[in-house]
């Protein structure tokens, strides 16, 4: 059988889908596995290998159905399951199935606040795509698959914009996601600082270009034992540097998937979004922390650009100093490590 799995982005739902590829794999004999999904995030799957072949969206429709109908697939797996994904599998004119988004349960817990009594993790609810041809979920986690060029003694080796990253890894560190897609689903710059300046641990801040910008804006300045590579790192370099933490602290973003694929003890900060989505961080230890005096949380489903109600007291209420010092304890308790087994 040749089967194509579509998720076209982004970083944390991508990993999302590799307990799919493994079980895929696993339980199908002899089953080839293409994956479909825009080209930033191809690093992703290139290298698992559960995954045959990956194929790159293309910039037009026709291109990408042409592409895809030339490898004759006799069954399509949408876990994206948006118009465009859709659009894509009628026109390969194959078998196909999808899964449901929850939507409307979403909806209803964003109008009354109250969090279904049962739900389903995303990861599970991505296998009802796969369920006629008899695949289950295995109950383990996600996996990340870095290039062989960056296994830890090359990656040791190499360098980080000015910084060896031999240096920044010597100690146990936090890693802290600075950013998200979605401003209400960030950290906010005044707690990025507080979170900085009181956990005395080694940190290395991770996000893209747009983090760095809005650090530099608001003139956000860091004491010697924090280490800001925000818009420095590639996507693999950002995985690689996960790998290794004692502890990642991190808002509804990919690196909270980056680091229950490496099984990382996370904390994640919920603002205008909530675990009872289905995407909390998957099979690994991890601390939710939702903000128990913010009557308005969840508003979004995906988060926005602003708060609805101009406060932000999602982030804003949580509880900071106790996170510091969990954070600290957490990376005390954590020896140094010497060596590391890549998945």
């Amino acid at each position: 059988m040749k089967l194509l799995v579509v998720r076209m982005s982004s970083i944390g739902d991508v990993l999302l889908t590799t307990p799919l590829l493994r079980c895929l794999k696993q339980q199908l004999p002899g089953v080839e596995v293409h994956y479909l999904t825009k080209s930033g995030m191809a690093s992703l799957v290139e290298t698992n290998p559960h995954v045959d072949k990956v194929h790159i969206l293309q910039e037009s429709m026709s291109a990408t159905v042409k592409m895809l109908r030339a490898e004759h697939f006799d069954f399509v797996a949408d876990l994206h399951n948006v118009p465009r994904s859709r659009r894509l599998r009628r026109r390969l004119h194959v078998r196909w199935k999808s899964y449901r988004k929850n939507t409307l349960a979403k909806w209803l817990q964003i109008i009354t606040k109250r969090a279904p009594k049962k739900g389903r993790h995303v990861v599970e609810r991505y296998f009802d795509a796969v369920r006629p041809l008899g695949v289950h979920p295995d109950d383990k986690g996600l996996e990340c698959y870095l290039p062989s060029s960056m296994d830890v003694a090359a990656f040791a080796n190499s360098t980080i914009g000015k910084s060896k990253v031999a240096d920044l890894t010597a100690q146990p560190y936090v890693v802290i996601a600075c950013g998200a897609q979605h401003a209400t689903k960030r950290i906010p710059p005044d707690k990025l600082q507080f979170l900085a300046s009181t956990i005395k641990k080694p940190i290395l801040l991770l996000g893209d270009k747009g983090d760095a910008e809005r650090i530099r804006q608001r003139e956000l300045h860091f004491q010697p034992h924090v280490h800001n590579l925000c818009g420095k790192t590639t996507l693999m370099q950002t995985a690689a540097l996960v790998r290794t933490a004692a502890v990642v602290v991190t808002p509804d973003t990919g690196i909270m998937h980056l680091a229950a694929a490496f099984q990382v003890p996370t904390i994640a900060l919920w603002g205008a979004t909530d675990p009872a989505f289905g995407f909390s961080a998957y099979h690994t230890l991890h601390a939710d922390c939702v903000s128990d005096s913010c009557w308005c949380h969840p508003c979004s489903r995906t988060g926005g650009e602003r708060c609805p109600l101009g406060h932000y007291n999602c982030m804003n209420h949580q509880k900071w100093q106790q996170i510091c010092q969990t954070v600290d304890r957490m990376v005390s308790a954590k020896t140094p490590q010497t060596s590391a087994t890549e998945k």
